[in-house]
C-alpha cells in the first residue's frame, strides 16, 4: 500500500495517538484532513507538519462529532474541497473509569456514540469511495480493554469489544476488495486518555505503558499488511491469544483487583 499523495482522515486529531497519525502519515507522502474539537491545537499541528513536511497538505476540520448532523457536515466539507478519502483512522473516542452508576449518565451516551455509532457511521459515508477504486483502508482504534469485561471500565471496555467485532467482520466482508482494515489494540498509552478517563495505570499496566510512536508505527504497518486485529506489542499478541483459555469469573476477579 503506497501512501504518497494519499489523502487520510484523521478524527481526534488533535492530541495523543490521532496527532501522531498527522505525523506518521505525512512522513510518508500522505495528505491529511484532520479533524477535532480544539481549533488551536489542529492549526498548531498543522504549521508543525507544513514546516516538517512541505509536499503534504493538511486541512483543519473543526468539528464535535458527538453533535447532531456532525458526520453529514464532514462529509459535505470534504467533498466540497474536492477531495476523495483514501485512508480513514477512527481515532476518536474516550472512556471513564469507575462504577458505572459513577458516571453521569450523559457521559456513557457520549462514550457509546462516540465511540461505536459516530466511528460505523464515518465508516459507511467513506469507504465506499474505496471499495469502488479497489483500494483504501480503514483503521479503527479499538483497545486491549475489548478482549474481555473490565469492571470499573465497563461502558468503555463494552464499546472497544464492538469496535474489534465489526472490524473483524468488515475484514472478512472487503478481504477481496481492495480495502485494508484493521483494528488497532493497544495496552496503555501515554497520552491524555488517563487524565479524561481517571485511569491510572500501576503495576504491569504502568510498566507496559507504551508512546504514541511506538502504537502508531505498529498501526501503519499493520494496515499496510492488512491485519484484522494488530496489538502493538508482543505481550499484548500473547495476552490476545491465552485470554481465551482464562475462567471468565476468574478473569473479571482479576481484572476487577487490577482496576481498583
Amino acid at each position: 500500500m503506497n501512501l504518497a499523495n494519499k489523502y487520510v482522515l484523521i478524527t481526534g486529531a488533535s492530541s495523543g495517538i490521532g496527532y501522531v497519525f498527522a505525523q506518521k502519515f505525512a512522513q510518508r507522502g500522505a495528505h491529511l484532513v484532520i479533524t477535532a474539537r480544539r481549533k488551536d491545537r489542529l492549526d498548531a499541528l498543522r504549521a508543525e507538519i507544513i514546516n516538517d513536511y512541505p509536499s503534504s497538505s493538511v486541512h483543519c476540520l473543526v468539528e464535535d462529532l458527538t453533535a447532531d448532523g456532525a458526520v453529514d457536515r464532514l462529509k459535505s466539507t470534504i467533498d466540497g474541497l474536492g477531495i476523495e478519502i483514501d485512508i480513514l483512522i477512527n481515532n476518536a473516542g474516550f472512556g471513564f473509569k469507575g462504577l458505572f452508576l459513577d458516571a453521569h449518565r450523559d457521559t456513557c451516551i457520549d462514550m457509546m456514540k462516540l465511540n461505536m455509532s459516530i466511528l460505523t457511521d464515518l465508516t459507511y459515508v467513506f469507504m465506499p469511495a474505496m471499495v469502488h477504486k479497489q483500494f483504501g483502508g480503514v483503521l479503527n482504534v479499538a483497545s486491549m480493554a475489548g478482549v474481555r469485561s473490565i469492571p470499573y471500565f465497563a461502558v468503555y471496555a463494552a464499546t472497544k469489544a464492538y469496535v474489534l467485532n465489526f472490524t473483524e467482520a468488515l475484514w472478512q466482508e472487503y478481504k477481496d476488495s481492495g480495502v485494508h482494515i484493521s483494528a488497532l489494540c493497544p495496552g496503555p498509552v501515554e497520552t491524555e486518555f488517563f487524565e479524561v478517563s481517571g485511569y491510572k495505570p500501576s503495576g504491569a499496566d504502568a510498566r507496559s505503558i507504551q508512546s504514541p510512536e511506538a502504537v502508531v508505527e505498529a498501526a501503519i504497518k499493520g494496515l499496510i499488511r492488512n491485519q484484522p486485529i494488530v496489538p502493538t506489542s508482543w505481550l499484548l499478541r500473547v495476552l490476545t491469544t491465552i485470554q481465551v483459555f482464562i475462567p471468565r469469573k476468574i478473569g473479571l476477579w482479576v481484572l476487577a483487583k487490577n482496576m481498583k
